[in-house]
């Protein structure tokens, strides 16, 4: 929970003030979660910090199982994590309907921030848990290790091109939109 309210809570509010102080334009415009961009107010933090908290406690059981089997040495698990859940579960984050990556300008920035936030939830996640519940010692089965090792590597790179073509996407899109209509509906007001 630590974790997420770090990285998503904190961290997330902290990327969407930086967004929101690169493109001054976008200010008082609606983000498709009916939020208005610029304005900082603790009705919309303490959603955020929950949100961070349950995602953290999913995001640490679900290190904890697979944290054995990533295909990588001990010291870059939290990295490796980190892309792990970027190019999976981040997918709902950096969703190609989600207008809020129309309104911002340069949306790149904003997609590298964010992306930044699961790296950052991988590394604590890695660092706490590992110290507070290190690994057991599991019987080695090396074809079983492999097995999973490889499906997570598959995932990562199956992953890693649909994220890469979602960016290509919100890079061409980027500025056509200065509103958004909450709940994935798209532009309210197109870009001139």
């Amino acid at each position: 929970m630590l974790a997420g309210v770090v990285s998503a809570g904190v961290g997330g509010r902290v990327v969407m003030r930086v967004v929101a102080i690169l493109d001054p334009s976008t200010d008082g415009a609606f983000t498709d979660s009916s939020a208005t961009v610029g304005e900082f107010t603790l009705d919309g933090t303490i959603p955020l910090l929950v949100l961070g908290a349950i995602l953290g406690a999913v995001s640490g059981l679900v290190y904890l199982g697979l944290r054995r089997w990533l295909p990588c040495p001990t010291r870059w698990r939290g990295v490796t994590y980190g892309a792990f859940t970027l190019v999976t579960g981040g997918q709902l984050v950096f969703d190609p309907a989600n207008a809020d990556f129309q309104i911002f300008e340069p949306v790149i920035v904003a997609i590298l921030l964010f992306a930044g936030l699961f790296f950052i939830n991988g590394i604590l996640l890695a660092s706490l848990l590992d110290r507070w519940h290190p690994d057991p010692i599991y019987p080695n089965s090396r074809r079983v290790s492999r097995a999973v090792g490889g499906a997570l590597a598959i995932s990562i790179i199956a992953g890693s091109l649909l994220f890469l073509g979602v960016t290509i996407d919100h890079i061409e899109d980027e500025g056509t939109c200065l509103t958004a209509v909450g709940a994935g509906n798209g532009c309210a007001v197109a870009a001139q």
